[in-house]
């Protein structure tokens, strides 16, 4: 759960149930963390423009508690999202949760490109790892000549590397 340490925004606007929850996800409390995001969730409308926020944070916590509905629940708000990152990076952790990387990784992809400055999807897509595209589409990732391709360009990206000047500033 480290990749949640990186929301980025400021939370004064929202409810009083959520800014508690989020307090007490940082404490690891959470069956505590549900109770407040599930009163921040059923005390918005679905016009709200945090009612997908609020909603992400209840699936996750009810996946993390055991619930495996609140998978649901966050892809319900992924699908009317268009702005924060925040339930993307809820939606990833929780395909991650359950053990769909594949699924965690589209997620990820969809929400850099809703937010691309996302702290938190930028640290989730590092840790998790990214396979990049065939060399030649048409072949098979295991056919030899794209293998072959595949580690010639990662020999030339690695001495390419060592020449880099360090980034000092």
């Amino acid at each position: 759960m480290s990749f949640k340490k990186d929301v980025y925004e400021n939370h004064q606007e929202h409810c009083n149930e959520f800014i508690q929850g989020l307090k007490q996800l940082k404490d690891y409390s959470i069956h505590n963390a549900l109770n407040s995001f599930q009163l921040a969730y059923e005390s918005v409308s679905s016009i709200d423009l945090y009612h997908n926020k609020y909603a992400s944070y209840c699936g996750l916590l009810r996946v993390l508690s055991g619930d495996r509905g609140g998978v649901n629940l966050c892809r319900d708000a992924v699908r009317s999202e268009c702005h924060d990152g925040d339930v993307f990076l809820n939606l990833a952790c929780v395909e991650w949760h359950m053990r769909s990387r594949r699924k965690s990784v589209l997620a990820v992809e969809k929400g850099l490109r809703v937010d691309r400055r996302h702290p938190g999807l930028k640290k989730m897509r590092s840790q998790i790892g990214f396979r990049e595209k065939n060399i030649i589409s048409f072949l098979s990732r295991s056919n030899p000549v794209n293998k072959m391709l595949g580690k010639l360009k990662r020999k030339k990206e690695e001495n390419s590397k060592q020449w880099d000047l360090p980034h000092i500033f």
